[in-house]
Formats: structure tokens, C-alpha cells, sequence
């Protein structure tokens, strides 16, 4: 009996450390997310490559896109890309742990709170993606997706 009460508490604790893995709840997230977009670089949203007309040919063009990591969430400066053109994904971690991940490709790179990670990826196929986070970070996990296009 004794056996059975330990093993029914330690069940309960590992229970609440995965339900509170990311930390907040769903109460304060609304406000934290509106600030987090506020803070975003509005004037890069839909940067394109700048190298000048003098660049060689041999030069592959980039787009940089800026990517947040909240709690159940990924906040993107742009969302369409084209086939054969590279992107590279600046992402802040803001809350929490997160794994981003690009459905159907070899693309998935943790981040913690704190942390800015670049991944660089060069679609070769049109069509549209799925961001997942990778990291099972609490009751939201399941909404945290983000669908992007390559036209």
C-alpha cells in the first residue's frame, strides 16, 4: 500500500512538471504577446535580398525572417518564399523551450528563452509547410503551428 502511494505521488509531480513545462498560463500570454509584436522590426517584414546589381552572379539571394517563440506560439515577419531561393529563420526564443521544426524536411532546432538560433533553408519544392514546435512545452504544444508558402 505504502509502494502504491509513493508511486501515485511521484505519477502526480512528473504530471505537473510536463503540464507546466513552459510556464505560463493562457491568462497573462495576451498581453506578453502583443509587446513581443511590438517589438518586432516592422520595416524588415518583407526584406528581400540587398546585394546591389554589381554582386556576382554565383551569389545566392537570402531572405532573413524573424521568428519569436512564445508560449504555444510562432510570431513571423514573413510567411511567403520562393522555390530555390534561401531563408534564413532568426529565432528568439521568448518563452520557454521550443523545437522549430519545418514539416517534411530535415529542419528542427531547439530554443530556449534567452536564445537567438539561425537556421538557414533553401526550399526546393512550391507548396505550402507546416512550423511545428518539435518539444512538448505544455497544454498549448498542439496549437503551435504556423503555416508558411513557397510559391
Amino acid at each position: 500500500m505504502q509502494k502504491r502511494k509513493r508511486l501515485l505521488f511521484f505519477c502526480l509531480v512528473a504530471l505537473i512538471l510536463i503540464l507546466s513545462a513552459c510556464g505560463k498560463s493562457n491568462d497573462t500570454d495576451n498581453a506578453e504577446k502583443q509587446e513581443n509584436m511590438e517589438g518586432m522590426n516592422h520595416s524588415n517584414m518583407d526584406m528581400k535580398d540587398s546585394s546591389t546589381s554589381n554582386s556576382s552572379s554565383n551569389e545566392s539571394s537570402s531572405n532573413e525572417v524573424n521568428v519569436i517563440a512564445l508560449n504555444w506560439e510562432w510570431q513571423l515577419s514573413k510567411t511567403a518564399f520562393k522555390v530555390g531561393e534561401p531563408v534564413t529563420f532568426s529565432i528568439e526564443g521568448k518563452e520557454g523551450v521550443h523545437g522549430f521544426s519545418i514539416k517534411g524536411t530535415n529542419i528542427n532546432e531547439q530554443v530556449a528563452a534567452g536564445e537567438t538560433k539561425k537556421v538557414t533553408w533553401t526550399p526546393d519544392k512550391a507548396g505550402e509547410y507546416t512550423i511545428e514546435c518539435s518539444i512538448v512545452c505544455g497544454t498549448g504544444h498542439s496549437d503551435m503551428v504556423q503555416t508558411i508558402t513557397v510559391k
